[in-house]
């Protein structure tokens, strides 16, 4: 069973999780209670544990996965066994802050409940109206196809932001996170010095290895450039976005 909890209002998708969480342990006196997060190791096996095991004496698990789609692996591995973990006699709550179409899609379809808690436009900060950018595309395949160096897949994944209609904001938002994240891990010692998570942290510094510093000093120059020119009608943005890319 999959309880879905979503969006970009945190507080409140947070407090829903939590109602949820306590009124399962409160019904399911004897159930054993496991939160992930993205920093936490799931792999096939220990899934499949999840999915259908049972520890001794106890009716049932209740698995929170709090924000794991923040790691990739993560997210394919829950993805990929979506239909398994649905028909799992154990509970599992699956609470994200964004969360992809696609993704959405394929969990609501077996999901037992998905309840959606978004901030209205005007009461975001300008970060978290990017973190909706992953209700129109994947957000991680066009950081890892950046980071990869990989110009043919994030070429095609611009195409797809055009064909979605993703505005030409959105998409230089990406990139220039992406490229400023290269450049702390490539500058700082740990993810305490550069002030971010451990994993993107760990990632961002493997991504950073396939540029050289005075390259990743260039693109953060240029996509400054590109946002001040493209908004005083200078240059046209979406162009401007494909010969960043077809130049890396």
């Amino acid at each position: 069973m999959i309880y879905l909890i979503y969006g970009t209002d945190k507080d409140k998708a947070r407090k829903k999780t939590w109602e949820i969480v306590d009124s399962l342990l409160k019904k399911k006196k004897d159930a054993v209670f496991s939160k992930f997060t993205e920093e936490d190791e799931i792999t096939q096996s220990h899934l499949d544990e999840l999915v259908g095991g049972q520890a001794l004496f106890v009716n049932k698990f209740i698995i929170l996965f709090h924000e794991v789609f923040e790691n990739k692996e993560s997210k394919s591995l829950i993805t990929e066994n979506i239909k398994e973990i649905a028909g799992s006699d154990n509970i599992f709550i699956i609470l994200e802050e964004k969360i992809d179409a696609k993704t959405l899609e394929k969990i609501s379809k077996v999901a037992e409940k998905a309840q959606e808690f978004n901030k209205k436009e005007s009461e975001m900060s300008k970060s978290e109206k990017l973190a909706q950018i992953g209700e129109k595309i994947d957000f991680f395949e066009f950081t890892d196809a950046l980071g990869s160096r990989d110009k043919k897949a994030l070429w095609r994944l611009y195409q797809d932001a055009l064909a979605e209609s993703v505005p030409a904001e959105e998409v230089h938002g990406i990139y220039f996170w992406q490229v400023k994240s290269m450049l702390l891990a490539s500058k700082c010692n740990s993810a305490e010095e550069a002030k971010m998570k451990p994993y993107p942290f760990q990632k961002s510094k493997a991504y950073a290895k396939k540029y050289k510093l005075s390259e990743l000093e260039k693109m953060s120059s240029d996509l400054v450039s590109i946002y001040h020119e493209a908004h005083r009608g200078k240059i046209d943005f979406y162009i401007a976005l494909e010969r960043f890319i077809l130049g890396l």
